[in-house]
């Protein structure tokens, strides 16, 4: 790939100090939080992360990455486009001494020799490639700061219900892959040769880590699912399946756990089952019990239940690690598949941290009130038309919250009071 402007490019100026944005639509914090708009007129933001020095680094889905410099406040002072590349969609990280950005297409991985100072990349290289398919594209990077030569890598499944997606279709995984050891030639590694850290899981987009090496992920359950009984549909799709929140284990101790996809899923409302049924909040149920053996007793033996689950169709983008409290943060960009809609706000999961810097959720998996609003629309009967929707979330040096929002093409700033 070349890359399609210089990478010296002048920095967009802004004014010293200047004013927040006016965002879109109402913001609402909860109490004890402030929001500001940060930035407006960005095309479709999606991954973001801080440098060393302090530079906010977005993606901007099918333009490329844009830096930000910030004045003291936390709003933004100027603006330099570090790459323009149209195929990048989601997925940002730095390595751990900041000299290697990466970013991702939803086929390719690349990185690049990165310079926070001058704000400039160089030497491109490809890192993981082939993981094209349909459907879910975005692909999350993490780089494990417990093992700074892996680069964490999530993949999509290529459908709702992707029937094909096993072990060996490289879909609905999240893989590991040693950056630092590259073939021979431009030419990256397959997806498929990484190492498995998890599979089964439909759409892990958010990967965080907490302080003792663990990989978090927040995962995308499917749509329009129904309960087949005696013959009978049921159509349990308005409040099932919950989303989830995952342990996928160190990054380094990969071993292909199976999370579930596509025959496991978490109740999440047990009341649109029928009775027969008598499923409690965090069960496993499958849409049609089979002949092959596939039922919620399977799942229990095969799959692994995720930590937490969150209400149906919020549709979890990002997950971060708080760096002053002991909960995490994510991010809910709302699905079209629920009347009234849900999501498109940000939330916080409160937890406990071990003295071995290991992070849990207080509440369980039987649970449906195991997180409380931090960042919420005023009308979710408006969206999404009319609505800001968060995907991706960093923190800066200064314990600030920022939001990407991609279809309003806005950033926004949480601080605590």
């Amino acid at each position: 790939m070349k890359l399609s402007v210089p990478l010296a490019v002048a920095a967009l100026a802004l004014a010293a100090n200047a004013a927040w944005t006016t965002p879109k639509f109402a913001l609402n914090a909860a109490s004890g939080w402030t929001a500001h708009g940060f930035a407006a007129g960005l095309t479709s933001p999606r991954g973001v992360i801080f440098d060393k020095l302090g530079h906010l680094l977005v993606v901007q889905q099918g333009v490329g990455i844009v830096a930000f410099t910030l004045n003291s406040d936390g709003s933004a002072a100027s603006q330099k486009t570090l790459l323009s590349y149209r195929f990048l969609n989601h997925g940002i990280a730095l390595s751990a001494d900041e000299t290697v950005l990466f970013a991702s297409s939803s086929n390719t991985t690349w990185k690049w020799t990165y310079d926070s100072a001058a704000l400039a990349l160089k030497d491109e290289k490809k890192v993981v490639t082939g993981m094209v398919n349909a459907d879910h594209t975005s692909r999350t990077l993490f780089v494990s700061k417990k093992h700074p030569n892996l680069l964490v890598v999530s993949r999509g499944s290529g459908d709702n219900v992707d029937l094909g997606a096993d072990l060996g279709s490289g879909r609905a995984q999240v893989r590991v892959f040693d950056w630092t050891k590259l073939p021979a030639g431009d030419v990256g590694i397959p997806f498929t040769k990484g190492a498995t850290l998890a599979y089964g899981v439909r759409n892990e987009v958010g990967i965080a880590e907490d302080a003792s090496g663990q990989i978090w992920g927040v995962e995308n359950s499917a749509d329009d699912l129904v309960r087949v009984r005696q013959g009978v549909s049921y159509d349990v799709h308005q409040n099932n399946p919950g989303e989830k929140l995952h342990n996928l284990g160190d990054a380094a101790a990969a071993s292909s756990k199976f999370y579930g996809y596509p025959y496991c899923f978490s109740v999440w409302d047990p009341s649109l089952f029928p009775s027969s049924d008598s499923f409690s909040v965090g069960d496993w149920f499958v849409q049609r019990p089979n002949s092959t053996g596939i039922d919620s007793a399977w799942c229990n033996k095969n799959a692994i239940k995720p930590q937490l689950t969150f209400q149906p169709h919020s549709a979890p983008l990002d997950i971060k690690f708080s760096p002053s409290d002991s909960n995490a943060y994510v991010s809910f960009h709302g699905s079209w598949d629920r009347q009234p809609p849900t999501g498109y706000k940000v939330v916080v999961v409160p937890g406990s941290v071990s003295s071995a810097g290991a992070w849990a959720a207080r509440a369980g998996i039987s649970s449906t009130t195991g997180y409380t609003d931090l960042l919420w629309n005023t009308d979710v009967t408006k969206c999404d038309s009319g609505c800001f929707r968060p995907v991706g979330l960093a923190w800066s040096a200064a314990g600030r919250l920022y939001v990407t929002s991609d279809v309003t093409g806005e950033i926004f700033v949480l601080e605590k009071n």
